[in-house]
């Protein structure tokens, strides 16, 4: 994948954790298209004043801005930043997300600020964007807005009695509870009841008062623990979905994350869960992209992309952004389930030879696939 360009290529300059797994991904990109590596700046030399923005950027240099995960200084100071107090987070251990989305704001707005200030430049995301992709309540309230399908949802509760009292006003049983700006199916709880029977799947796990993020999913049958739990996960603010049954494929439960770059939803992947959460670090498996859009169809199969086209055109001038889409058994029905502003490190997912990365700069810079 060598450059091709009659013109030499940009000086891109990149925001995040140097040695985390997509820095690395997205300058093995780079080398592939035949451009220079990236010049990499971590959050912490911004935020502690020991680099400018404004002095880093020049005319033309490409703006990315990638997740602060995978360094655990930069969390703790994102933390402290909004408002929460010192933590000493063990390994493993969920990250109070409320105090964390604060800090990552105010960090965000002061950067925005610093690159109005900076020499005129190409921007891969915008500020606002990522913020309101990290928003969960806020995200579907633009989905839904636009006329975009997604899954029905309770006004903000803050304990499991709330919950339940909301959710039995509607006639619901099984709900999904998402912590409002938590990721990678962090704090997640598929909770369902029948009477005095409940049965709740997570990937949290409580140990000696503290909450521990586990890739192995936890099955909890009394209410004592459901109550214990979602007590623990309300402070850092809960968003509440109605639990849609998700149409099998392979023999389970199946969901896709479609990356939606440039207006075009080229690059899919098929999620095959274990359980009811699908995502692929808790040991769920890739499905077979071809086989699925072959037994769809292709009606169906494009009106699941135009979904995932317009979910991110609800982001005015979104460059791209990763579209978790499901379909119901039957393939009856469909619902977007979260725009995720870091949603593109896919590796091996290619669309006319370009990976994510390869086909948002080509995207960004106006040039044809």
């Amino acid at each position: 994948m060598a450059n091709s360009h009659s013109h030499p290529p940009p000086d891109t300059l990149l925001i995040g954790p140097p040695q985390g797994r997509r820095a690395r991904a997205f300058q093995e990109t780079l080398a592939g298209l035949g451009w220079p590596p990236a010049r990499v700046v971590p959050y912490l030399d911004l935020m502690e004043g020991r680099v400018s923005l404004p002095g880093l950027v020049k005319a033309g240099t490409v703006v990315r801005f990638e997740s602060p995960g995978e360094d655990t200084a930069t969390e703790l100071a994102l933390i402290e930043r909004g408002g929460g107090l010192p933590v000493d987070l063990k390994a493993g251990e969920l990250a109070p997300t409320r105090a964390w989305f604060a800090g990552f704001s105010t960090v965000l707005r002061g950067l925005e600020a610093d690159l109005c200030r900076a020499p005129p430049h190409l921007r891969m995301q915008r500020t606002e964007h990522l913020l309101t992709m990290f928003d969960k309540p806020a995200t579907r309230a633009r989905l839904r807005a636009a006329g975009v399908p997604v899954p029905e949802a309770l006004p903000e509760v803050n304990s499991c009695d709330e919950l339940l009292h909301s959710a039995r006003e509607r006639g619901w049983s099984r709900v999904f509870v998402k912590l409002a700006y938590g990721s990678s199916a962090s704090g997640a709880v598929a909770l369902e009841w029948s009477g005095e029977r409940v049965q709740a799947v997570t990937t949290v796990r409580q140990e000696g008062g503290r909450l521990y993020n586990s890739r192995r999913l936890q099955r909890l049958r009394s209410w004592p623990e459901v109550r214990s739990l979602i007590g623990a996960l309300a402070p850092q603010r809960l968003h509440v979905e109605r639990w849609l049954p998700k149409a099998s494929f392979a023999g389970r439960p199946m969901d896709l994350r479609v990356v939606v770059i440039g207006g075009r939803a080229e690059h899919a992947l098929v999620r095959l869960g274990r359980g009811p959460i699908t995502n692929l670090h808790l040991g769920n498996e890739r499905g077979d992209v071809a086989a699925l859009r072959a037994e769809l169809g292709a009606e169906r199969w494009r009106a699941a992309m135009q979904t995932c086209i317009a979910a991110l055109a609800a982001f005015p001038g979104a460059l791209y952004g990763g579209v978790d889409i499901m379909l119901t058994p039957g393939w009856r029905r469909m619902a977007v389930l979260e725009v995720n502003a870091f949603g593109d490190y896919h590796r091996g997912v290619l669309s006319g030879g370009r990976d994510t990365y390869a086909a948002e700069l080509h995207a960004l810079l106006g040039e044809q696939p």
